[in-house]
């Protein structure tokens, strides 16, 4: 299952209007713990793959829609 969530979280920040935390994409995208959300959150930032910038309050992440992840 947990091989999934990558695309998954993917799959919510394409949809998504705007950058979301991590607290709504673990929501929406049906995974049970924040830790797990989370890390795959910021190995996608790694990977380029989706865009990642932390705030005061945490972490919020988007798909940039022309393409450019970095």
């Amino acid at each position: 299952m947990e091989n999934d969530y990558p695309q998954k979280i993917i799959d919510v920040l394409k949809s998504a209007e705007q950058p979301l935390d991590v607290e709504n994409v673990k929501t929406r995208a049906g995974i049970g713990n924040w830790n797990t959300a989370h890390k795959h959150l910021l190995q996608l930032v790694i990977e380029g793959k989706i865009c990642g910038q932390k705030t005061s309050h945490g972490w919020i992440f988007r798909i940039e829609k022309n393409g450019t992840n970095k």
